[in-house]
């Protein structure tokens, strides 16, 4: 069995209509995927019993500021304005990691949902379909469901 590697990737988050955005103005964040010794420092699941019987509630954790300073490279397009209107670039984790704005919340949800997701893009497999194909592999990331997901 064979899966594919792909350390990094560009990820475009779906918040504030980014992705119908022109990709040139298009909020990018370069993704760089936990190794599996660090997917159980980044993110946890509780469960919490709810009603009766088999019944439950269960609700992911991540652990936002290891995702930010570890596992997201550079960002591009990513500007904070605070009330006196002065301008911050935010161009990496890092940055993003330090910062406070309005409407953080959902952009660093989506990050960190995709850190800890194991897809695979459309564009990922058509990158790998075609380097599977000079090396005799078939290109597959050894998920069938993940395979038909996409994201932009």
């Amino acid at each position: 069995m064979k899966f594919t590697a792909n350390k990094k990737y560009t990820f475009y988050p779906d918040v504030n209509g980014n992705r119908k955005l022109p990709e040139s103005e298009r909020l990018s964040v370069e993704i760089i995927r936990p190794t599996a010794e660090e997917r159980g420092e980044v993110a946890w699941y509780e469960g919490t019993p709810r009603g009766t019987g088999s019944e439950a509630a269960v609700r992911v954790r991540y652990n936002a500021s290891r995702i930010l300073r570890t596992n997201v490279g550079a960002i591009k397009n990513l500007v904070i304005v605070d009330s006196s209107g002065e301008e911050k670039t935010i161009s990496s984790g890092e940055d993003l990691a330090s910062v406070s704005f309005i409407g953080m919340n959902a952009l660093v949800d989506a990050v960190c949902a995709e850190v800890c997701a194991d897809i695979m893009t459309e564009a990922q497999k058509k990158i790998s379909a075609s380097r599977s194909a000079l090396s005799g592999t078939d290109g597959t990331n050894g998920s069938s469901e993940a395979s038909t997901r996409t994201k932009e």
